[in-house]
């Protein structure tokens, strides 16, 4: 073999020497400017697909009750997903009137307007297991009636934070209770007794539970005393006043100060809709009973609400503790 053809071999191995040295050290400086690049190996690239949702909801559906499962759902739906929230004005506003909520990142509504495909999701309190699919990218807007606290079961403390009363709201409750209650007593029983619009439309709760309830703090607890917040006062006066040891907030109270007031008595007794069922979630005494009405199917709302996906654990019915 000639000296020049030896030499030339050498040269073309020196080349491809350097070619792959320089690949190596081109594709190393390309994976510190891909931060968004899974691997990079040589010049092969697999590209992270990055999960992006959205949870709106932009009219309010109800009163309060129903507006805070509303809030409670899309919020906590957001915190399991990881999703961007959007509240339309009409709840937020609603919301402020009584609660100190701060949430500094929601969505904007031009920032909603440009979202598509939005996913319109409709509901009369049932619980759907999978609202979102693993690894898709989804928006989604919120419908309808979503009074299920399993949407929100893995936020409570969240929830809570966000929906604490306003101050003046606090100080009219502690006021009331400072002014007209005795301070020595020992257990303070909130009452919340619905009737307004759910009268000849609805299964209301009947006067004999209110007074079984009663009867059932009076007999376990010593120095025990009744506040009743309602939707009907004047009713309530009339049957159930007449007792030295209850008492009815005034008509001068919004249903943020009835609530407010709830949430500071020891223990709760609710009735039927979502109002009482605010009032024993937000009960400042963790440890507070909270007392519901049986009825068939212990329906709080209707047939189409199931008891089970409606009540959290820690309420109790009536009959089971009697």
């Amino acid at each position: 073999m000639s000296i020049h053809y030896k030499s030339l071999i050498k040269f073309v191995k020196f080349v491809i020497g350097m070619c792959l040295i320089i690949g190596f050290i081109s594709s190393f400086k390309l994976d510190q400017k891909l931060p968004n690049r899974s691997f990079v190996r040589l010049n092969y690239i697999v590209p992270i697909h990055k999960k992006h949702c959205n949870v709106i909801v932009r009219e309010r559906e109800g009163r309060l009750g129903n507006t805070l499962f509303q809030f409670a759902t899309a919020y906590g739906l957001s915190l399991d997903h990881s999703c961007r929230l959007y509240l339309g004005p009409n709840i937020t506003e609603g919301l402020s009137e009584y609660f100190e909520i701060n949430l500094p990142d929601l969505l904007t509504e031009s920032e909603v307007n440009r979202i598509s495909p939005i996913e319109y999701k409709y509901n009369h309190c049932k619980y759907f297991r999978k609202l979102f699919q693993p690894n898709k990218s989804q928006n989604i807007q919120l419908i309808g009636y979503w009074q299920v606290h399993k949407y929100f079961v893995n936020h409570t403390d969240e929830i809570r934070n966000q929906l604490r009363f306003k101050k003046t709201i606090l100080d009219k409750a502690r006021h009331f209770i400072k002014t007209k209650i005795i301070s020595t007593v020992l257990n303070l029983v909130g009452i919340h007794i619905r009737r307004g619009d759910f009268l000849g439309l609805r299964p209301i709760s009947s006067d004999k539970f209110i007074f079984d309830a009663m009867n059932y703090f009076r007999r376990k607890y010593d120095s025990v005393k009744f506040i009743i917040v309602s939707d009907d006062k004047l009713y309530c006066r009339k049957v159930f006043g007449k007792r030295n040891d209850t008492f009815i907030t005034p008509y001068s109270f919004t249903p943020g100060d009835d609530m407010a007031l709830l949430t500071l008595c020891n223990h709760v007794v609710i009735t039927v809709g979502t109002y009482g069922w605010w009032a024993g979630f937000l009960l400042y005494n963790r440890t507070g009973e909270v007392l519901v009405d049986t009825k068939p199917n212990h329906s709080p709302i209707d047939v189409d609400c199931e008891g089970s996906i409606f009540f959290p654990s820690r309420f109790s019915f009536l009959n089971m503790t009697i």
